[in-house]
């Protein structure tokens, strides 16, 4: 199987850099699937959210180490996308019973016809590259898509 290359589904319409911390989880996961909905990552912003939802009531997405890893999938997700968010200070992230601070959000949004094993090899790739210190350590220093494409390619 060939390696999933995660710049390949960077969408760089969903990438924020310092936003405001969120008040909520929720206000986040409506600005990020806005903004995959406006690039044309999914069709249906309300279906995307309901899959949100629903993964978040099976486990976890807070990652530790101030990283968010909310991800959903659906029919209405027409191509593989991920969204980053930087905020400028971090907020309170709860998930599934689970809660901590949060200042980078990788959201990420899988087509519903995506094998299982597709879907596991692209959260797996993602969660493998945030466990690296060097890339986490460098993420306040992104200033642009191409340079978190840089960054991205020279940890993995």
């Amino acid at each position: 199987m060939a390696d999933i290359q995660l710049g390949n589904v960077l969408t760089k319409e969903a990438m924020i850099l310092d936003h405001m911390p969120f008040n909520s989880k929720e206000e986040m996961f409506q600005l990020l699937s806005e903004k995959f909905f406006e690039a044309g990552v999914i069709t249906n912003q309300q279906a995307y959210l309901t899959a949100l939802r629903e993964r978040e009531a099976m486990g976890p997405t807070y990652m530790g180490n101030l990283i968010g890893l909310p991800h959903g999938r659906c029919d209405e997700v027409v191509k593989s996308g991920i969204a980053f968010c930087r905020c400028s200070s971090p907020f309170l992230y709860q998930s599934c019973g689970e809660e901590g601070d949060v200042k980078y959000v990788f959201m990420l949004a899988i087509p519903g016809n995506q094998s299982a094993d597709q879907y596991m090899r692209v959260l797996a790739t993602l969660a493998g590259l945030l466990a690296k210190e060097e890339f986490v350590d460098q993420l306040d220093s992104v200033h642009s898509y191409d340079e978190m494409l840089a960054l991205m390619k020279a940890c993995s």
